[in-house]
């Protein structure tokens, strides 16, 4: 039985995800409602993700020290709670304000707790390094598969319900999560697998906060978060509108972002799994040089008869868009599993953090200035190629640390 309970938790976190991030990554669609009903300008609504970007990696310390301090059931409640909170206070928005802080800070924080903290410190003590990463990028691909029917489900509901009622009815369907969590065994889920976490009872803590910041790998892992982050997040909320403003049908648009979202799962665990197998540097180059790829055949894109650049963009930046995350994720947990985990990964994704909101803002105020989108495709690929440059390198030193000694 023992052997089916680390994909059990695997589930777990593949559902809370859907339940919270999932829904959070449907904001592209309720850009344009959104815009319209308050008359706001690009940069002013694209910030309102950019918020929950920012607290998505700068409330990860509070995760973290949530997570070592009461444990992952207090912080399993605590972020689908925020989670539920986030769209049924949007529902109820009548300022843009509004949504920064319900969508942006509360639903930021929410997933701040139930994204790669979570998955993490729950999957680092029940997965051997060989099978981590696999591990780690199915849990991440929560959000590409929720996005298969939260994108599509969004569409429709705020085609017959309106965008508020769109954001009412997500509420509900996470909030019926919340009192599911309170009875699940979670000492036994915490104590792990056999082998892998006892060498805290032995004494061994691991590397400490204070060590881990004095260390190079930390900061490449960090600056790898920031500038991936910068290089997705200044493009993506904005595809949607992008595709409008070139002639495609709403509903067409959707499923083309739909479909990316389908791709999205199986890159993180195509690429998580090249990278277990011994190829961590090339797994990275690969993913990056797909995004940039993408993000040359979106440029492309000039109305509805260019169907071929539409889909090659959604085969290359979807298929590799959420890759990078469960990547860094595995590094960092065996770089610095132990007993200060939560609070080393937390630190880790503030870069996440303050590179999509400096993304999403960035890449709306480039918009609004230039009123086009070919200074925000160039951001988002220098962006990208630094960042391959910051995580190739650790990504190297790993497989060097791997590699059995003479």
């Amino acid at each position: 039985m023992n052997r089916f309970v680390p994909w059990a938790l695997v589930a777990l976190c593949f559902v809370l995800g859907i339940a919270s991030r999932s829904i959070g990554e449907t904001f592209a669609v309720f850009v344009p409602s959104i815009q319209q009903a308050f008359d706001a300008n690009r940069g002013s609504v694209t910030l309102i993700y950019g918020f929950s970007l920012l607290l998505g990696g700068t409330a990860a310390p509070i995760a973290g020290w949530i997570a070592d301090r009461f444990g992952l059931r207090v912080l399993t409640m605590v972020g689908m709670t925020a989670a539920a909170l986030a769209t049924a206070g949007a529902s109820q928005a009548t300022n843009v304000w509004h949504l920064h802080l319900g969508l942006g800070v509360v639903m930021g924080f929410g997933s701040a707790a139930l994204s790669g903290v979570l998955s993490s410190t729950l999957l680092g003590r029940w997965f051997p390094p060989n099978r981590l990463g696999v591990a780690i990028g199915v849990s991440w691909s929560a959000s590409g598969v929720g996005a298969m029917a939260t994108i599509p489900i969004a569409q429709h509901l705020i085609a017959t319900e309106g965008w508020r009622g769109a954001y009412l009815i997500f509420a509900c369907a996470s909030a019926v999560f919340i009192p599911l969590l309170m009875f699940l065994p979670w000492r036994r889920i915490e104590r792990g697998a056999l082998g892998l976490v006892p060498l805290r009872a032995a004494g061994d803590a691991g590397p400490t906060v204070g060590e881990a910041l004095r260390d190079w790998p930390f900061w490449a892992l960090t600056v790898s978060f920031g500038l991936t982050s910068i290089g997705i997040f200044s493009l993506a909320p904005q595809v949607m509108i992008y595709l409008l403003e070139r002639g495609f049908e709403g509903a067409y648009a959707a499923q083309a972002l739909a479909v990316a979202g389908v791709l999205m799962p199986l890159g993180m665990v195509g690429f998580s799994w090249l990278a277990d197998r011994g190829g961590r540097r090339l797994a990275a180059l690969l993913a990056y040089g797909s995004s940039i790829a993408g993000v040359g055949a979106l440029a492309l894109v000039r109305g509805p008869s260019d169907d071929l650049w539409l889909w090659l963009y959604v085969l290359l930046f979807g298929g590799s868009m959420g890759s990078r995350g469960p990547m860094i994720s595995t590094l960092a947990t065996l770089r610095y599993r132990g007993a200060h985990f939560g609070r080393i990964y937390g630190l880790i994704s503030m870069g996440m953090g303050f590179g999509g909101f400096f993304g999403a803002w960035i890449g709306g105020v480039l918009h609004d200035l230039t009123d086009g989108y070919a200074a925000v495709m160039v951001l988002s690929v220098a962006a990208l190629a630094l960042a391959a440059a910051s995580l190739g390198s650790e990504a190297g030193a790993r497989e060097r640390l791997s590699r059995p000694k003479p």
